[in-house]
């Protein structure tokens, strides 16, 4: 189904109130003063004979009309989008023009008839084995197709995908594993660090019960067990799925604790899918993704890129030569990473013979992208940045920049949120701070059904009216539009200042032979806390600590200037090549390893 998005609201909004110029989408009617209860009235009438949608005005609350954002919203969910299920959504997708090219996966291409006769005779597989609605089932497995299939299978038959992190050591694995209570799995027996063969013994040493291994490994015929398992669909008797089942259990990676398993509902997932398409790519869009499959930037952009009806490409390699040989091919019109992958390509050797001249779009999301980063992508690519922000605990994506933003909001902020999402930002007692100031960022909608057998810690970040405490420290940029200032437990207490790393990172990585920085803080007896500067090196380039410290005691405050400043090989990551800032914590204390450290003259 196609959803209805802000910008129509507020064309209708301008259209009933000819006087009312600005609207901004995410700001209250009431509270701004923009549009009375009176006005609110008359706009619903309007929205009735716009959007084809009929209410009940005796019982209907106004507040789910108090912004652009929230019509557009509620208007979807009386349309139908709050009962949309991922089976459904499929089924919708792939009916559209059966004949075209649905996904490709390295030089693999399915067409919407292809996919849809491979997804139902694989689900119709899965449960003669067992997997029915509701049954947790761990996908251990590098990017490929068979975890392509596998994910939309699941979702079909209401199973519950648990996809593990394929670079967590074996005991980080089998720890998760034993949380989710799985014992369906969907495996090849080397997936990055992992070897399959070894978690299934320390798995059932721990006494857990295995109930059924697919594995995607070929045998001498060429075949493997995924293969085989397929079987014809007639008779298949399918469960009845909700948009409030839950559609998945993705775990937290971690950095700041034990992994907790996140559990994400049908309607949000596809709600999400469907928005986020149509804010970021539109039916003439070749979308590109090259994101970890386990992670939540994978399979959300999975499934917002198969929800734009367009052929969807993915690569096994994350290679930058082989992506960048891949974009030069001009096949693809958007592409989709996080920073930290952008940061290596943009220091490869081989972007200087590569060619963009194909892509229209470029969406950065996993992690903070610093302005300056931001910068550096849309000059080198020559094309607009849409610049997104989400936790897997809101369902991937919160807020978004939007195609047409000015080059000051798409370089410096996260944007404002997609429909059917508020934020506020509030202080330590969860109280909304003056607009403009930094605080927590606070969201609500499409928020996590819970932490999977964890109510204590899903209590912590929750409350009964349904927000969302996210961790993560932002502000008002302007009007509507935010910026992510850091993480709440990254905030740095310097002698009684409070600074925040991304100011000190955003001013070292304007340094032109500066690949990736990172700050932390490090206990200290006089002054509470340190800080410390981590900074990678562009390749062929020299650069000492002392460079540094004079470029950036020309652009910060005195108490802002890191203590101590080290040079490193690489940074350690997580996910999707976002920086492992636990890690750095780390070696601040105890030291950097020797194979991560460099030496330059001072």
């Amino acid at each position: 189904m196609k959803l209805i998005t802000e910008t129509e609201v507020v064309e209708l909004i301008k259209k009933t109130f000819p006087d009312i110029n600005d609207v901004p989408a995410t700001m209250s009617f009431t509270q701004s003063g923009l549009l009375t209860s009176l006005d609110i009235v008359t706009l619903i009438f309007e929205i009735e004979t716009e959007f084809d949608v009929h209410f009940d005005l005796e019982d209907l609350d106004l507040k789910l009309f108090d912004s652009p954002i929230m019509i557009a919203d509620t208007v979807n969910n009386m349309k139908g989008a709050a009962s949309l299920t991922l089976r459904t959504l499929f089924d919708e997708i792939c009916s559209k023009d059966v004949s075209q090219p649905a996904v490709t996966f390295d030089d693999v291409t399915y067409n919407y008839s292809d996919l849809t006769e491979r997804v139902h005779r694989l689900a119709a597989g899965f449960i003669n084995e067992g997997i029915k609605k509701g049954t947790h089932t761990v996908i251990i497995l590098d990017n490929c197709m068979e975890y392509i299939l596998s994910y939309f299978a699941l979702f079909y038959i209401g199973a519950v995908p648990v996809p593990i992190n394929t670079r967590w050591n074996p005991a980080e694995a089998v720890k998760v594993i034993k949380d989710s209570g799985a014992s369906y799995f969907i495996a090849r027996e080397h997936s990055g660090k992992l070897r399959f063969s070894q978690l299934r013994e320390m798995l059932e040493n721990d006494g857990v019960t295995i109930d059924r291994v697919i594995l995607c490994d070929p045998d001498e015929s060429g075949r493997s067990d995924f293969d085989r398992i397929a079987v014809d669909d007639t008779e298949t008797v399918l469960d009845p799925l909700s948009g409030s089942d839950i559609a998945m259990i993705s775990y937290t990676s971690g950095t700041t604790g034990t992994p907790k398993g996140v559990m994400l509902r049908h309607s949000d997932i596809a709600k999400i899918s469907l928005y986020t398409q149509q804010i970021w790519t539109d039916e003439n869009d070749q979308p590109f993704s090259i994101a970890p499959l386990y992670s939540a930037q994978g399979f959300l952009s999975l499934l917002i890129n198969f929800a734009t009806g367009s052929r969807f490409k993915m690569i096994s390699s994350f290679n930058t030569n082989d992506i960048l040989r891949e974009i030069s091919k001009k096949n693809e019109t958007i592409f989709h990473t996080q920073p930290t992958m952008w940061t290596m390509l943009l220091n490869s050797r081989a972007i200087n013979f590569a060619d963009f001249s194909g892509l229209n779009k470029i969406v950065v999301s996993g992690s903070l992208c610093s302005p300056e980063l931001a910068k550096r992508i849309e000059e080198r690519l020559g094309c607009d940045l849409l610049n997104a922000y989400g936790l897997i605990e809101g369902t991937s994506v919160v807020t978004m920049t939007r195609y047409g933003d000015s080059e000051e909001v798409r370089r410096n902020t996260v944007g404002r949120p997609i429909p059917g999402v508020e934020i506020k930002i509030v202080d330590e007692n969860r109280k909304p701070v003056p607009h403009g100031e930094i605080g927590e960022l606070a969201i609500r909608g499409y928020v996590m059904a819970g932490y999977y057998n964890n109510e204590e810690k899903t209590a912590e970040i929750t409350d009964d009216e349904g927000w969302l405490y996210t961790g993560d420290l932002a502000r008002y940029y302007d009007k509507e539009n935010i910026s992510i200032v850091g993480r709440c437990k990254d905030m740095v207490i310097r002698g009684g200042y409070n600074v925040y790393p991304s100011d000190i990172e955003e001013v070292i990585l304007q340094i032109p032979q500066v690949q990736t920085a990172a700050v932390v803080g490090r206990p200290h007896d006089v002054l509470g806390e340190e800080l410390i500067a981590f900074v990678v090196v562009r390749a062929g380039e020299t650069l000492s600590t002392n460079d540094i410290n004079r470029y950036v005691f020309q652009h910060l405050a005195n108490y802002k200037l890191p203590d101590h400043i080290y040079l490193i090989s690489d940074m350690p990551a997580i996910l999707a090549g976002k920086i492992d800032k636990k890690v750095l914590s780390e070696w601040a204390v105890n030291g950097i390893p020797e194979d991560k450290q460099i030496l330059f003259a001072e």
